[in-house]
């Protein structure tokens, strides 16, 4: 990939980064409910889910988890900031299915990123869109309705019904199991009239 012209305006960037990974990353395979980070230590690595499903969670000091995101097969796995500025992590990841994943390093990424001007303008778009999408579902989380966060949660992976209990889904979207019935109700409702 190196010897590749890394031309920013040919290439998205998240297909020039997903085929780094692919190309570069080591193959790991995750059990389901096997840790890709916990909670307070540093992410030493970031990934790329060839196939499965990862929940981020965040424990708060009374102990009470809460599910915060989710990645999916094709996406991304890390907890960006804590990679990045080598903090300790805010959230664990855990696999919720069993997952094959391609990880790189820090210093494998960062080395790629600062090769040249157009992996550097590479590294500032990744950060752009990790902030865009930060923000996009901040926005959802305050302003749309639960339903319509299910909806949304439903679109980015139609089996994750099947694959985490209602109770996980609930916690993500931030309301009772009850509600989340509810809402399935509506939208089975909905798709026959």
């Amino acid at each position: 990939m190196s010897e590749v012209n890394l031309s920013i305006s040919h290439l998205n960037s998240y297909t020039i980064l997903k085929e780094f990974f692919l190309e570069k990353g080591k193959r790991v395979e995750y059990t389901k409910k096997e840790y890709f980070l916990q909670q307070n230590f540093s992410s030493l690595i970031a990934g790329w889910i060839e196939n499965g499903s990862f929940r981020y969670t965040y424990m708060n000091e009374d102990g009470n988890e809460r599910i915060v995101c989710f990645s999916f097969e094709k996406e991304f796995v890390c907890d960006y900031a804590s990679f990045i500025h080598r903090e300790p992590a805010l959230v664990s990841i855990q696999a919720i299915t069993d997952c094959v994943v391609y990880q790189l390093t820090y210093k494998e990424l960062i080395d790629f990123l600062e090769m040249n001007a157009d992996t550097q303008r590479l590294g500032r778009n990744v950060a752009e869109s990790m902030f865009k999408m930060a923000y996009k579902r901040m926005l959802q989380a305050y302003c749309d309705s639960p339903e319509q966060r299910y909806i949304t949660l439903m679109q980015r992976c139609p089996n994750l019904k099947e694959e985490v209990p209602l109770k996980e889904i609930a916690s993500f979207i931030g309301v009772t199991p009850e509600t989340v019935s509810h809402i399935r109700k509506k939208i089975l409702l909905k798709g026959k009239s």
